[in-house]
């Protein structure tokens, strides 16, 4: 085997800002990102009871692909937001209202997160295969997917997504670029843990990786863009 491959099918709207984005200007991804997938893993371990801190070193350096469903149509809108404000007095609000921009992603199709099956090894590949069909959102809240099914692939195909620097040369012609983030390899748990008085640091614990996706665009406008899976 190697791939092991979780398939889900979108049940609501996708959004996960990117990271580099600001709180009032929220860029979504077109995909989860490999962090994203990796957190949410572990905190299925924790809501089944179990210690997710343990699941750390099995997933921290895991190769993780994504195969994005066929058809994304990004939607932007601006939103009511609370913030801190930039001025505080004892005697003021904690927060003040605002708006903020943000983008939403309808799919058609399902999404395939494939894990590299060798770096897991069997008794890491049994220990995912309890845990994925469990997962039931990934990034914001509310982003939810319903579980299909788990397989395997000797080799991925062209549609899943790719980094730039994994050597290959037969990219589509038709590429998004998306700049996800990841596991550094210094990363810790006691830094990652969002419960910790350690706090992550950009290119230590957390990093970007640029990834490839067959997405074409096909159709934009003032409130949306639409993209097309080229493979």
């Amino acid at each position: 085997m190697g791939w092991l491959i979780a398939t889900y099918r979108p049940v609501s709207l996708f959004s996960l800002r990117a990271s580099q984005a600001t709180s009032s200007g929220g860029r979504t991804n077109l995909v989860p990102t490999m962090y994203a997938v990796k957190m949410a893993l572990i905190d299925v371990a924790f809501r089944s009871g179990e210690d997710g801190s343990k699941l750390f070193p099995l997933v921290k350096s895991l190769p993780v692909r994504f195969e994005p469903p066929e058809e994304a149509v990004v939607s932007n809108t601006f939103i009511k937001i609370r913030r801190e404000p930039k001025q505080k007095s004892p005697d003021g609000p904690a927060y003040i209202p605002t708006v903020g921009f943000r983008e939403f992603c309808h799919y058609r199709g399902e999404l395939r997160i494939a894990f590299d099956a060798k770096i897991l090894g069997e008794p890491g590949q049994a220990r995912l295969m309890e845990l994925l069909p469990r997962l039931n959102y990934l990034g914001k809240r509310g982003s939810f997917f319903q579980f299909v099914s788990i397989g395997d692939l000797e080799e991925l195909p062209l549609s899943f997504g790719r980094p730039l620097d994994d050597g290959a040369m037969d990219f589509p012609l038709d590429t998004v670029i998306q700049y996800l983030d990841d596991f550094g390899d210094q990363a810790t748990w006691q830094r990652v843990n969002s419960y910790s008085d350690d706090t992550p640091k950009l290119g230590r614990d957390r990093v970007f990786v640029p990834m490839a996706f067959p997405y074409r665009r096909v159709a934009s406008s003032r409130g949306y863009t639409r993209y097309l899976r080229t493979v």
